[in-house]
């Protein structure tokens, strides 16, 4: 075993808190939208770098946002444009003002789901200026590597639950999602080293 696939104790309880802070941070990094893809990003890489046991402290996920935030504008762009039309579709087909609400309605929510789990394993996988091989790779990866999108499916899904149980916990959402894309990212890496 190399030193970067030695396996490393994690303490829980630091993960958990090293989760809740990454996820309040990528929070906020993610208000403006056009900043999702290079905030998310950062948490990943962060909490990859906490669960390898190297350099986890907020500077060094500042630095990683910095870093990715010039190439990932395109892609936040696309971001922004695509959760207004859900959102959109959504409020219409619950309205009952869009024709074909029936059929749009669960159209809308694959769509979501979807380009959320794309979104994360493209934020898993980039590099600062590679932005468009990290998101080639996700769609492959996303076919591939089946299991860890459904991965990926049932921790937007139990997040889901969370806010629809309290609407408060809707700042653990981005920790909860950096965490799983980390996790299914340092698996799928696992799997192909072995």
């Amino acid at each position: 075993m190399t030193a970067e696939t030695e396996s490393v104790p994690v303490n829980r309880f630091a993960l958990f808190s090293e989760t809740m802070l990454a996820g309040v941070i990528v929070l906020g990094l993610s208000v403006p939208l056009v900043t999702v893809p290079a905030a998310y990003a950062a948490g990943t890489a962060h909490l990859g770098r906490h669960l390898s046991g190297r350099d986890d402290s907020v500077r060094g996920l500042w630095g990683t946002f910095r870093a990715a935030l010039p190439g990932s504008l395109k892609l936040g762009l696309t971001t922004a444009a695509v959760a207004a039309v859900v959102i959109i579709n959504l409020l219409l087909a619950a309205a009952g003002q869009l024709p074909g609400g029936a059929v749009v309605m669960p159209a809308t929510l694959l769509l979501a789901v979807a380009a959320t789990v794309l979104l994360l394993r493209t934020a898993s996988r980039s590099q600062p200026g590679h932005w468009d091989e990290a998101l080639a790779a996700a769609r492959t990866e996303s076919v591939v590597d089946w299991s860890g999108s459904l991965l990926l499916v049932a921790a937007l899904g139990l997040t889901a639950v969370f806010v629809w149980m309290l609407p408060a916990l809707v700042i653990v959402v981005p920790g909860c999602l950096v965490l799983a894309a980390a996790a299914v990212r340092l698996r799928a890496e696992a799997r192909s080293a072995s």
